[in-house]
Formats: C-alpha cells, structure tokens, sequence
C-alpha cells in the first residue's frame, strides 16, 4: 500500500514539475509571434493594465481569496485569443514574484496550470466556433464552465503534490469553496467581452465598476461569516470546558470512577468514527458519553461510594440514575439530541436492560455505542472490591455478550479498535484521568 502511495507521488511530481512546466514554455512560445506591440499594442497595454488591477483587487471568500484575474484571461481569449491569456498570465506571474517569497517549483506550477488551462479553452472556443447552430451565449457560458473545471482540475493536482493531499479531495474542497463565485466572475467576463465587442472600450468602465462592487460585497459578506464563525467556534469551546467540568464534577461524586465519563466519551467517539459517522454525530456522541451519568447527581453518596457490594435496593436505586439523568436534561431544554444517551446506555440488545427493557432495534445507536464504552470502562476500572480486569479478559466478556447484550455489529468494531492501539496508548488511555477532573480533586481535598 506504502509502495502504492510512492508511486502515485512520484507520478504526480513528474506531472506538476516537469509536465507544466514543459506546457508553459510550449504555450507561452506558441504565443509569442502574436505578440507584435505594432499590431496588438492597445490590446497589450489594456490587458496589462487590467491585469495590474485585478491582481490587487481580490475577493475575499471565507477559506481563499479569489483573483479577478482569471476573468480578464477568460475575457481576452473570448475576444482575442489565447496569446492575449497568455499575456495576462506573465504579467500577474511577475507581479506575484516580485511581491512575495519565490518559490520556483510552485510558481514554474501555477503559471502551468494557468497556461494549459488557456490553451484548452482557446482550442475548444475554435471548436464550437465551428458549429452555428450554438449561439454565443451558449458557447460563452459552456467556455466559462469548462474554464472553471479545468483550472480547478489542475490547480487541485498542484495543490495535493505540494501539500501531500488526496487530489479529488483536494478538488472537492475547493470546489465547496469558491465554486459559485468562480463561475460568477467567468460569466461576467463573458458578459464584458461582448459588450466591449458590440460597444467598445468605454463598456470597461461600468464592468470594472460592477466587479469592484462585488469584491467589496464579498469582503464585508465573509468579514461578517468569518466573525460569526469566530463567535460559534468560541461558544463550542465553552461548551466543551463547560461539560468537562461537569462530567468531573459527576465522576468527583464517586471517588473510584475518577475519569469514567471522559473514557466512556472517548471510546463512543471512537466508535462513531469506525463505522463512518458524520462529524456532527461523533461530537453529539463525545457529549453524550461525557454527559451519560448526569444523573448520578440525584443518587446518595452512601450508595456511590459504598465500599461493599450493593443491596438488591442499592442497586435499584444505583439503576434510577439513568432516569434522573433524562429529567434533567429534559427540564433544562439543552442537548435534547443526548436523551437517547443518557436514558437507554443500559439498555440489552435482549430486552433485559433497564429503565424501559428496550429490545434489539428499539435501542438508539446513540445508546449502543455507550452501552459497550460504559460496560469497557467499567470492567477495566479498579473498584473497591474488586481489581480492574485485564483488558484481554474484558474483551472477551463483550465478545461473549454480543448479541444480546450490546450490538453484534458495534462490538466487532470496538475490539478491532482497542486491539489496533500500540499497548503503551491503550493503557494510559484506561488509567488516564482529565485535567478539570484532577483540578476538582485537588480543591476537594
């Protein structure tokens, strides 16, 4: 597999290094002899002005920023031709290298891709430039699609060399992105080169305006977003301080399960990701393992901490927590999405689990994915009566209880997890005990 990996590279290196290259100097060489100032000097010093300004006129997108310049190349080879694209491209090649730090491997890249992707739409604009039952907006709007994917296409291969990615995530990722405005932009260019064709120079003016208006937009737009996200992403930090605590405080009631909630959240994430869960229902199944023994808070500390075995009435009482813990949350309005977690983890696959005696499909997967890290937890934990068991031994009893105590499927998958980690990990894993809870101890005693 690593051999694979290796190759696919070394692949991609030729391609991006050498490949673009050779198709830059190939292209910008073809290009040359249509460069004649007496003939295109207008045209020349037009462009290059354009480029001037769209190179520092970008759009500010929420993850990228976006340049204008992709639209005057777009433009000039609807009007012109690929030379003029050409043009453009050296003159914001150069720009950026005088700018910012040269890096010869990724600029020999970017000036590339650029070129090939000029090539590629000239050659398909002579193409159907053939056909006169495609009308020119049809052709214009089928040229700014086949731009956009192309220049995506190969910048993405660019990217994941350099930066050692997957090239179709890559793609997507930038496609997710700035997709929408990128074909925005390419459809305006179109728009201007025709008005410029039927109208004249002069049609500049109003075009430059509208995409000076829609950089500013844009900017205040994802200057907005960027600080909205800004204030989600400090909630959710509090969020997680805040529950951290509160499963340190709910462990601290019991002095022989110090950590029990974090582990139990750890190994319920852990699952959420094995079996391809989206991000969202890793993290509610984190809070829910965190948040799973909120009830104990209503059990007396007689029974959390007796050092004995419990009484059949003990135990009952110990059994209430799950519903207490569900009134809770319930009252409080707030993590309602956690219900399943916190009043069905003792639920059994065979119906013999409390509060509800819930049966195989009746139980939320939110719950059997905590009912086997709380059951893990528990038999590898010390107890005052009792040595934690050894990790081999309490594998076993999830084996042996598969299929009717905790899901066949969900099982299979938590022993290939705990089996896959290096022993060294694994370990502090089970002995480990989180900072709030440390600091809670400390301030008790």
């Amino acid at each position: 597999m690593r051999q694979k990996a290796d190759i696919l590279i070394f692949i991609k290196g030729i391609i991006v290094q050498f490949g673009f290259a050779i198709s830059a100097i190939l292209i910008f060489a073809s290009s040359l002899s249509e460069w004649e100032p007496r003939d295109h000097w207008g045209v020349l010093c037009t462009y290059t002005l354009l480029t001037i300004f769209s190179t520092f006129a970008p759009i500010r997108l929420s993850n990228t920023i976006l340049t204008l310049n992709n639209a005057v190349i777009f433009s000039g080879i609807l009007l012109f031709g690929s030379w003029v694209g050409v043009w453009s491209a050296v003159i914001e090649a150069l720009i950026i290298g005088f700018l910012i730090r040269f890096n010869p491997s990724k600029a020999l890249a970017n000036i590339g891709q650029l070129m090939m992707t000029i090539w590629v739409v000239d050659q398909l604009k002579n193409w159907l430039g053939s056909f006169e039952a495609f009308s020119p907006i049809i052709t214009d709007l089928s040229l700014a699609v086949i731009y956009w994917f192309v220049n995506l296409t190969l910048c993405g291969l660019g990217i994941s060399y350099f930066y050692k990615s997957n090239w179709i995530t890559t793609i997507k990722d930038m496609a997710r992105g700035f997709t929408s405005t990128y074909l925005l932009l390419m459809i305006l260019a179109g728009v201007g080169a025709r008005l410029v064709e039927s109208y004249g120079p002069l049609t500049l003016i109003p075009m430059m305006a509208a995409f000076i208006t829609i950089s500013v937009v844009f900017h205040h737009y994802y200057d907005s977003i960027q600080k909205l996200h800004q204030k989600v992403e400090e909630a959710k930090s509090f969020n997680h301080r805040f529950l951290t605590t509160m499963a340190a405080s709910i462990d601290a009631r019991d002095r022989y399960t110090s950590g029990h909630s974090q582990r139990v959240a750890h190994w319920g994430r852990e699952i959420a990701r094995k079996i391809g869960m989206s991000s969202e229902k890793v993290e509610e199944i984190y809070v829910g393992g965190i948040l799973h023994d909120i009830g104990k808070i209503g059990i007396e500390d007689e029974i959390l901490n007796k050092k004995g075995r419990l009484t059949p009435e003990e135990y009952d009482r110990i059994k209430q927590h799950t519903v207490i813990g569900y009134e809770i949350i319930l009252q409080a309005g707030m993590f309602k999405e956690l219900l399943p977690a916190i009043r069905s983890h003792h639920e059994r696959i065979d119906g013999k689990g409390y509060p509800d005696g819930l049966v195989g499909d009746e139980i939320p997967l939110m719950a059997k994915i905590l009912a086997i890290s709380d059951a893990f937890d528990a038999m590898v934990a010390d107890r005052p009566y009792r040595k934690g068991l050894p990790v081999e031994e309490a594998l076993n009893e999830i084996r042996r209880g598969s299929g009717t105590q905790f899901d066949e499927i969900l099982a299979v998958h938590f022993i290939e997890i705990v089996e896959r980690l290096p022993r060294e990990e694994l370990e502090s894993i089970i002995s480990q005990e989180t900072q709030s809870q440390k600091q809670l101890q400390e301030a008790i005693h």
